[in-house]
């Protein structure tokens, strides 16, 4: 599903005063399917910019539409039903005292109804969920198929955050939101999670918006490159631009927006 952000608006009140406006009249188009990756220092927006597709943060001003659905006046946890989002921390999105099966269930009920309290109840999986959950993990690689009723919290943070991955898509979202999901992991568990997530990307055909901190990570996976500075789209790259960009070009280009290089 298309996302389409035009004229979007948002500022926030500063420590000692005054007011910062970071999107004003911000525009993108993110066509079906597409896999975009966003870069720039921090405090450039790009969190942010998940945070107001996601319905955390209201826009200020603005049009949001997923598809021809308007998102603008949808809460957080109604606009959930069509976007999956995986943060930064594995310990954020899975229930630590739950198995994975009960994860992957619970996960499993947004499908039909993410808002409603009932979707806590049914969260117990029978004997065929439990194989359909073990056959979907063998399916993508992952050595937990084996593991299904052992619960989240005694995995590895990279475990986990498999887990969360595949939990943000078992509901099949016509909106994958990625806010820097590998940050806080290992470079082999890096890895890991950046392969299931290129697979479960292209397996679903899910638009995606993928934040990072990594000029590997975005030169290495999706289709389009955008970096953003103070707000604003400072580069946009896809095909044989892209596959041109370098680690050594884009810090280039980092230095000529004046952006610090000290947290990338």
């Amino acid at each position: 599903m298309s996302l389409h952000i035009e004229g979007l608006a948002w500022g926030h009140s500063q420590p000692g005063g005054g007011w910062r406006q970071l999107f004003k009249d911000f525009n993108l188009e993110c066509p079906t399917a597409q896999f975009l990756v966003v870069i720039g220092s921090n405090g450039s927006g790009k969190s942010t910019l998940l945070n107001l597709v996601a319905g955390t943060l209201p826009a200020q001003a603005g049009s949001l539409k997923l598809g021809e659905r308007s998102l603008q006046k949808l809460s957080d946890y109604r606009r959930a039903r069509w976007i999956g989002r995986v943060m930064q921390n594995p310990l954020d999105g899975t229930a630590p005292g739950l198995s994975i099966a009960e994860n992957l269930r619970l996960a499993e009920s947004r499908r039909h109804s993410p808002f409603r309290l009932q979707s806590l109840l049914g969260i117990h999986p029978n004997q065929a969920d439990l194989r359909r959950y073990q056959e979907l993990l063998e399916s993508l690689g992952l050595p937990l198929a084996d593991r299904v009723n052992t619960p989240i919290g005694q995995l590895s943070g990279g475990q986990r955050q498999t887990i969360s991955l595949v939990m943000a898509t078992l509901a099949e979202p016509q909106l994958l939101l990625l806010d820097e999901h590998t940050a806080a992991l290992d470079p082999k568990a890096e890895a890991l999670v950046m392969q299931l997530t290129e697979r479960l990307v292209r397996r679903l055909g899910t638009t995606t918006l993928m934040v990072t901190h990594s000029l590997e990570q975005a030169l290495n996976h999706g289709d389009r490159l955008l970096m953003l500075h103070e707000g604003q789209v400072v580069g946009d790259w896809s095909g044989a631009e892209k596959a041109a960009l370098s680690v050594a070009s884009l810090r280039e280009l980092y230095g000529s927006a004046k952006v610090q290089l000290s947290d990338v």
